[in-house]
This record gives structure tokens, C-alpha cells and sequence, in this order.
């Protein structure tokens, strides 16, 4: 997508029933915060969120915020619209990010505001939210200025 152009991102909404597990993530992103299941056993984080820690196995999980800042971990252009919803958003990018302050997790998500020949695998991004007080609330990524 480039600078200007509608987001087209995954969101609260688009699930057909959201999975108690997520609720706390799609929360956080209402608020334009960034949280992801953290064990206070081990310290790990881990991605998808599940009531007990796959590194320890202990139940003593809880979410902790993250800067919303990351690194482009791999990307792919979709062309082809996978349902009548998305025939007006191809192309898009789908990304996987990762956080310098959540080792271990990367996040499937979409970029936005990118020109394609400057994304690079390994460059900066930052999150961009929508949706206000967890209604209908969206996150997407975009990269840093400069990068």
C-alpha cells in the first residue's frame, strides 16, 4: 500500500469468535498499546497466547506491554484476494515482526505506507493503531522514517 491508502489490517472484528486467550492482546491494541503473554516463572515471552508457558509450563502468565517499535522479520506481497472483502485491498504486504522487547515473538501483521522497493528485510518499523477503546481496534505496521 502506499502513503495515503486506506489500512487494511486484521482486527477485532474480522474474527468470527474471538478466542478468549487473544481478548487481553486486542485490548491492549484498543488502547494503542502493544502486549504480549509474558511467564513470571521464566521471564519468556511467547506468541500465541496460551494459559500456561510453553518454555516452563507454569500457569503464572501475564501480559506485558512492549515498545511498539520492531524489525521486519520477512514479508510477502499478496495479490490475489482470499475473499470478496479483500478484492479491493490487493496488493497488500503481510509481514512478521519481531520485538527487541519480546524476544522470541513475531507477529503476523500487515505493512502499510510502504514503497516496495525500499523494504528491506531487517529495517525498522513502528505500529500504527486504529480503533478506539477496543472498538474495532487494528494494528498494522509501517517503517521509521528515514529507513
Amino acid at each position: 500500500m502506499m502513503k495515503g491508502e486506506e489500512i487494511t489490517m486484521i482486527n477485532s472484528l474480522d474474527l468470527p469468535s474471538l478466542l478468549p486467550e487473544f481478548l487481553p492482546f486486542w485490548e491492549s491494541v484498543g488502547r494503542s498499546r502493544l502486549s504480549f503473554p509474558r511467564c513470571t516463572e521464566c521471564g519468556e515471552f511467547h506468541w500465541y497466547p496460551m494459559v500456561r508457558c510453553p518454555h516452563c509450563q507454569s500457569s503464572a502468565v501475564e501480559w506485558s506491554d512492549v515498545e511498539p517499535e520492531g524489525e521486519l522479520y520477512s514479508y510477502t506481497k499478496v495479490c490475489h484476494p482470499f475473499g470478496d472483502k479483500l478484492k479491493e485491498k490487493v496488493p497488500y504486504f503481510v509481514a512478521l515482526v519481531t520485538f527487541a522487547g519480546a524476544p522470541g515473538i513475531r507477529l503476523v501483521t500487515n505493512l502499510v505506507e510502504v514503497d516496495e522497493d525500499k523494504l528491506r528485510i531487517g529495517m525498522p518499523v513502528k505500529a500504527v493503531f486504529s480503533g478506539a477503546d477496543g472498538e474495532n481496534a487494528s494494528i498494522a505496521f509501517r517503517p521509521l522514517v528515514g529507513s
